[in-house]
């Protein structure tokens, strides 16, 4: 089975560190049938992202509202799979 990239492009992932600060990179994020990966930057060839998730039945995701961040407004969307450390949080900013 092949994997077609169903959407891709830049977004913004939001993470907190064990401290309790948080912080906000852009990450080039990609959509296939049943994986969601991110990469630092637009995968080339056969490059490795950062950190994958399996899409399936069991996953969730959740609208966490707009955030501020550094003066800068973001909308959350955690997205979860069965796992509890298999989380990814994406922001998307005006």
């Amino acid at each position: 089975m092949s994997s077609k990239v169903v959407y891709e492009g830049w977004m913004v992932r939001y993470g907190r560190r064990k401290i309790g600060r948080s912080f906000i990179h852009m990450r080039y994020f990609v959509l296939e049938s049943r994986l969601l990966a991110y990469y630092k930057r637009k995968p080339q060839d056969n490059q490795v992202p950062i950190k994958t998730l399996l899409i399936d039945g069991n996953c969730r995701v959740e609208d966490r509202g707009l955030k501020t961040h550094h003066g800068h407004v973001s909308s959350a969307i955690p997205i979860r799979g069965v796992n509890p450390n298999h989380t990814i949080t994406m922001d998307y900013q005006d």
